[in-house]
Parts: C-alpha cells; structure tokens; sequence
C-alpha cells in the first residue's frame, strides 16, 4: 500500500510562523484531482490556498480558525483505493476536531477516535504524547491519564492586585480583543528584539527642502522612493546590513529585496520590492507606486508582501521627527526616516534617519558610516531635483541646457536614472 502524502503549512511570510485556516474547500474523505484547491489560509499579510499535489482522497482533521505553524501538517492525500477505504473505515472518519495544544508531525500523526479527541481537549493533553501510534482509542487516553502525576495547583498569595477591591470593572473601561495581525505581530517582533542585540544610531540628514524638490519635479517624485533607491544601492556596499544572524553565523542575502511600511487604512503590510538594487531610478519609482495602488485595492499578491531582506519605515506624513523602529525577522537592521524640519541642523533644514539593528553582526560605527554616505547620496539626489527646478522648463541634469537650448542645437532629452531626471543627447554622447 502506497504511503499518503503529507502537505505542509507553506513557508509564504518571512514574518508569520503559522496560519489560519479559514476555509475548507473540499470535504474529508473526497476525491481530488492533482491542482484542486484544498484548503485556504489567512496570514497577517494576506490569504492564499492550498492545493492537492496529486489524484486522491484527501484527509484531514484541522477544524476553521486552527492555527498551523509553518511546516505543519494540513492534510493528506491517499493515492489509492485501499488506503481510501482504510480512510473512511477510521475511527475520525469523519474527522475529529483536534487539540488546540499543540501539533503532531507530519510523519506520526495517528487517527484519534472522536471520544479519544474529546477526553484530550477536556484533559488539555499535549498531542504529541500519543506520536508513533497509528489509532488513538478512548481506552489510549485514559491509560495515559492514570500514569500521568498528579499535580497541585501552586497557592497564589493574596496582593493588592488580586483583592476584589481592585479588579476591574465594566464601569472602569472594556476589553476589546486584539486583531490576529496585532497579536502575531506583537508575537515576532517581541521574539526577534527579545533576542537580538538591538541598538540604534541617529542622524542628522542636512538635506534642505527635499520633499518640496520631489513635488515639483516634472513629474513629480516620491521622497520615499528616492530613499528607497539610494538605500539599495548603498547595501550593496554595507552587505552586512542586508543579512540576519543564524546560529552563530551570518547570512548575507545575494540581493537587495528591499521592504517599505505602509498603513493607510488596510492594515500595517511591508510591501517589498525584489533585486532593488539592480532597477533603476525611474522603474523603482514605478514598482513603488505600483505597490501602493495594490494596497490601496487589496490586491497585493504573496510575493509583493514578502521576501524583504531590509525594511525602510518613513513616519514623515505624521510629523514625527524621530522614532525607533523594530527590526523585523530574519534581517539585521531597518532605517527609520523622519519629518523634515526647518528648526534643527546647521543650515535650518534636514531629516533624522535613525537605523535599528543587530549588534551581533554590526557595530555602530559601521552603521554611522552608512548613514552618512546614505546622507550624502540623498543630498545629491536632490542637489539634481532642485537644479531641474531652477530651470523655467526641462533641462539637462548634467548640462543644465533647456529644451529651447537643445533643440537649437538639433539635441534633446532621454529620461535618466543616473543621474536622476533627464539627459541630453549630446551628454549620453559624451560631448
């Protein structure tokens, strides 16, 4: 008799060790054919399905609302007549609802009687205690609760907390349940900043009226992109910035799949842009907006929202001018950009970066160091702008020739990434 197969949990968010079944698609015990869409998952980014990888009879025993780590085990597929009618023959056909303690392995999940399921969950019993066994009986679980030790329920001594005079009331406020996004995330946040060694460097970015430059630009340009742009080409450079630590070793991504937050009304999401370093200035900008469209319209795809290796988070719409930013998992820094201001800096105008990040893998003068040249690559970016503005129509960002100037000359203007905005023929031609 052929062995069922296993389907797993996918590994679709870097940032979400489960998801949640929120839709069974096709019953226990039916027929499927290879591609047949199973089972659909909700993560705190997005939904998607799952799907038979063969002909079969699908089997499981996961009720909705389960959460799933990823890498556990969701269903399986029978790929023959005799493991189909073992199937239907079982003691939780139809299925029993498991267990919310805990997941059995894929390998060893035994069928559990619906009477066996139900002294478990009443009994709070660790699944995992019943692995290797193919059937769990009702008999099963009583013998294990007869050998297990009694416990007593440790005396909690009385506190100004506890007394009755101090709990609160319904006319003190109400408890309203966090959203599931909220709770994973608190989850993978706390567990990552928990573990590392997080430390954060502040700097002063002495760029002078650089949103206003990006909004008159023809046509206009994102500030966010910008950063996002010079911030990919610099990692290139701080390789060690676009890694995470593992195992007393370190991880550096072969590319920059840099990630931006964005929460304007349909939830915190870091939508990503993949091998930034190697687009230019105008496609990135494209790639953004496109991005931002998508969140918009709830229609951002798996890929759009995961796989980021370095997370850029601008609060500068709010007016906050400075701000720590949490390092999210399995990378080793993020840069918080600020609001501009005209009261701080030498020359009256600036921003604040501010970078988390790991101080296993960095230290903070590597840090500062990338912060600084970031700092000048921004100024430069809006050195170019604002020389475009300083012309009454479009010119040259290496020549500064107008296009009246240019077509006297029989020359005119390509759109350019680098440097920012526009070049001449004659300057691509180098004359």
């Amino acid at each position: 008799m052929n062995e069922p197969i296993h389907v797993t949990v996918p590994f679709e968010n870097v940032n979400d060790p489960t998801a949640k079944i929120v839709e069974w698609k096709i019953a226990s015990g039916s027929s499927v054919k290879a591609g047949d869409s199973v089972v659909e998952l909700e993560t705190t980014k997005t939904t998607f399905s799952v799907s038979a990888p063969a002909d079969g009879f699908v089997e499981y025993n996961l009720p909705l609302g389960e959460e799933v780590p990823v890498g556990g085990d969701l269903f399986r597929i029978h790929i023959n007549e005799l493991s189909a009618r073992i199937l239907q023959t079982s003691p939780t056909y139809p299925p029993a609802i498991p267990a919310p303690v805990g997941i059995i392995s894929a390998k060893n999940l035994p069928m559990i009687s619906k009477r066996a399921q139900e002294l478990i969950t009443v009994n709070g019993i660790d699944p995992s205690v019943f692995e290797g066994m193919s059937v769990v009986k009702e008999s099963d679980v009583r013998a294990k609760l007869a050998a297990m030790p009694k416990s007593v329920p440790p005396t909690v001594p009385a506190t100004a907390s506890t007394t009755p005079s101090q709990e609160i009331t319904a006319e003190d406020g109400r408890v309203i349940p966090l959203e599931r996004a909220k709770l994973v995330e608190n989850r993978e946040l706390s567990s990552v900043n928990n573990e590392i060694l997080k430390s954060t460097v502040y700097y002063f970015c002495p760029v002078r009226r650089f949103q206003e430059a990006c909004a008159k630009h023809n046509p206009p340009v994102q500030r966010l992109a910008v950063v996002l742009f010079e911030t990919a080409k610099l990692l290139k450079k701080f390789r060690s910035l676009n890694a995470f630590y593992t195992k007393g070793s370190m991880l550096i991504y072969n590319h920059v799949h840099i990630g931006f937050a964005v929460d304007m009304g349909h939830g915190l999401k870091v939508l990503v842009v993949h091998e930034a370093e190697s687009l230019g200035f105008t496609e990135l900008a494209d790639k953004v907006e496109d991005l931002l469209v998508k969140y918009a319209t709830s229609s951002l795809a798996v890929r759009q929202i995961t796989g980021s290796t370095f997370t850029v988070t601008d609060l500068a719409q709010t007016g906050a001018f400075t701000f720590e930013p949490l390092i999210n998992s399995k990378q080793a820094a993020i840069l918080g950009i600020g609001a501009e201001s005209r009261f701080l800096g030498p020359n009256g105008d600036g921003f604040m970066l501010s970078c988390g990040f790991d101080h296993r893998l960095n230290t903070g003068r590597v840090v500062a160091d990338f912060l600084a040249e970031l700092s000048l690559r921004l100024a430069g970016h809006c050195e170019s702008l604002n020389a475009n503005l300083a012309t009454e129509s479009l010119c040259c960002s290496r020549c500064l020739q107008t296009v009246e100037e240019l077509k006297a000359i029989q020359a005119f203007l390509i759109p350019s990434s680098e440097p920012p905005g526009y070049l001449c023929s004659n300057c691509l031609a180098g004359h």
